[in-house]
């Protein structure tokens, strides 16, 4: 069957269309994303309070949502010695690998640096989640030189085109509106954002929720994070790097082990244990605060991240731990 020329006519300006429509979204995705609230807005924050001279931090912590409701910065100020000035740079999803990226470009003023770390994600390849790439992208950060040496197998993943993360931030519109309504609709959320909260970013404001303590339980048991637990090389010389980074410049250096959840029972206690020693074998030279055991079930919001009374176990074991 041989098309018409108007049927050929019509086909490409459908294709015009469409072509039209995409350059279209693409143009207009990064306003929506940088307009709208989201779960990875703290990028910005971080970013913004980087660069901004009027912050002078002394401490600064870095880490995930664990780390975001487990280490309570208004509590380490008011109870270390000189009440040093402490910032949470704790993001949702923010790996260490992610961590790393703003070491580098840290105010003059830090002199202590606080990494949360989860154990198990040293047994796998170094990575930064899809949302957390184009959180970075969307609110402009950049590579330097240094931190290219430190974490080189980043630089590629942080360097894709426009299209590329304007499509992968496709949804945002979606995400925004469901950000809005969960923080309208949820009983637990706190009364103010943590967009802008600098030292203790907890996004819970009671204990326990039953029902999505026993839904992320039921997720976590799935899977054995610490089967034939190994710590790859790449981990390790991250690590390691930073570690000599901040000595360097005579900035201290500490990582947190984030506790775990006694009820997520997917891996053996001999298994984690391993892990533990594993890590210590490996990476103990570097200064390191082990909170693995501290937490009893009780002291957990929902399966992962602690609440208020687990919070205030893990920052007294940073005030001891401390100098």
């Amino acid at each position: 069957m041989e098309l018409t020329g108007k049927q050929i006519k019509k086909m490409l300006f459908f294709l015009l269309f469409i072509i039209v429509l995409m350059a279209g979204f693409n143009k207009i995705t990064p306003y929506f994303f940088r307009m709208l609230p989201n779960d990875y807005v703290r990028t910005k924050l971080i970013l913004n309070t980087i660069k901004d001279a009027k912050h002078t931090p002394e401490v600064v912590i870095f880490g995930n949502s664990r780390g975001m409701s487990g280490v309570d910065g208004y509590l380490l100020e008011k109870e270390l010695k000189n009440h040093p000035v402490v910032y949470s740079f704790t993001s949702t999803g923010q790996m260490l690998s992610e961590s790393a990226l703003y070491y580098t470009s840290l105010p003059a003023s830090v002199k202590t640096v606080i990494q949360c770390l989860d154990i198990d994600v040293l047994s796998k390849p170094i990575d930064i989640n899809i949302p957390n790439q184009v959180a970075l992208h969307m609110y402009g950060y950049k590579m330097d030189d240094q931190t290219k040496l430190l974490v080189p197998g980043l630089y590629d993943e942080l360097n894709k085109s426009d299209w590329y993360y304007n499509y992968k931030a496709r949804n945002c519109l979606f995400s925004g509106f469901s950000f809005v309504l969960r923080n309208l609709l949820d009983d637990d959320a706190p009364e103010n954002s943590i967009d802008n909260e600098l030292h203790y970013p907890t996004s819970q404001t009671s204990y326990r929720n039953e029902a999505v303590y026993q839904r992320a339980l039921d997720e976590q048991n799935k899977e054995n994070k610490f089967e034939s637990y190994k710590i790859t090389s790449e981990w390790k010389q991250l690590i390691e790097g930073s570690y000599s980074f901040f000595k360097e410049r005579n900035i201290q250096y500490y990582l947190v082990i984030m506790p775990y959840n006694p009820d997520i029972i997917s891996a053996k206690k001999t298994e984690k244990q391993e892990a533990l020693q594993s890590f210590i074998k490996e990476l103990g030279h570097i200064p390191y605060i082990n909170c693995f055991d501290l937490l009893e079930a009780s002291d957990f919001y929902d399966a992962i991240h602690p609440n208020d009374k687990g919070a205030k176990k893990i920052t007294n074991q940073l005030l001891i731990s401390l100098p």
